[in-house]
């Protein structure tokens, strides 16, 4: 690399932190944001990987955010945020979806208030308009103190906008894309356990968002009765041991599997996960080894693009 693009590289990051520190980003430009952000990413020599989702009737993407989970959807130009990831992801989560053009998020869904799910919430809050904010109902003994937690409850505040509770039936239509809550069926005994399980359906294809739900949940869902069954799966927990049965698999028999991970001590994935997801014929995705997956759907075929 040059120096100049050495240069242009690191004008063009405090350009971007300055940007969503104000909180505002406006672009003059013909095409919208998304087409300024391309502009701005070609002067400075900088490849946007994301680009690959322009004109995908629907887009999933599974970013990079390490040991944490923070999703985007965009169908038809309107977007979905499910979870945020760790807070001091919260601002590569915000500059992602900058770069997809967005400046209202029809809903931010919080799967559970673990801190690598909610933590990078409250920058998104603050960055952008959100028309509604949706978590689980939690019994009082599992409501976090973290100060992840408190400060997502301060940005709803200030925005003066009300938590939705979700449980198992709740249905929503953004487009063409239907969305569903599967889960919780019922409340569990931890965050994880309580974790809202989505799924999308746009055409034929079907995307299963698992939050951390473990064994208890994944058994709840099944004892429910409901079609659990999905083209892509969203891997439960990071891909612990303690998720991922081979009874819920059998039921949801996906194709790709996409797993959020990162360096961590706790050695995840886990070994004994990826066998069954591999035993049940998925192809395994991880952002550990290939950066930000994306997910491109018309409502037949399912592409797959993946960062690295």
């Amino acid at each position: 690399m040059s120096h100049s693009q050495s240069l242009r590289r690191k004008i063009f990051s405090a350009i971007v932190v300055a940007f969503l520190a104000a909180g505002t980003v406006v672009f003059c430009l013909p095409g919208g944001a998304a087409a300024a952000w391309k502009r701005v990413f070609t002067f400075f020599g900088l490849r946007d990987f994301s680009a690959c989702a322009d004109g995908a009737p629907l887009s999933v993407h599974v970013l990079d955010v390490g040991k944490a989970d923070s999703i985007v959807v965009e169908c038809g130009g309107r977007f979905l945020l499910v979870d945020g990831g760790t807070a001091d992801r919260g601002g590569d989560v915000a500059a992602y979806l900058r770069r997809r053009g967005a400046s209202a998020l029809d809903y931010v869904f919080c799967t559970h208030p673990d801190e690598d799910h909610i933590g990078g919430l409250r920058n998104v809050l603050q960055n952008f308009r959100v028309l509604h904010y949706c978590a689980p109902s939690l019994p009082p003994e599992l409501v976090p103190g973290t100060e992840e937690y408190r400060g997502v409850q301060a940005a709803l505040k200030e925005k003066k906008l009300a938590a939705e509770t979700v449980s198992a039936g709740r249905a929503w239509r953004v487009g063409k894309l239907d969305i569903r809550a599967l889960g919780p069926v019922k409340a569990g005994g931890s965050t994880n356990n309580n974790s809202i399980v989505l799924k999308l359906t746009y055409g034929g294809v079907r995307f299963l968002l698992t939050g951390d739900a473990e064994r208890e949940e994944e058994q709840d869902l099944l004892s429910s009765g409901q079609d659990l069954s999905a083209d892509v799966l969203k891997v439960a927990h990071h891909g612990s041991d303690t998720s991922s049965t081979r009874e819920f698999l059998s039921a949801v028999k996906p194709k790709f599997a996409a797993v959020s991970v990162g360096e961590d001590s706790s050695g995840l994935p886990k070994r004994a996960a990826l066998e069954r997801l591999y035993g049940a014929g998925a192809s395994v995705f991880r952002t550990d080894v290939s950066g930000t997956l994306i997910f491109m759907t018309d409502g037949h075929t399912v592409t797959v693009k993946t960062e690295k």
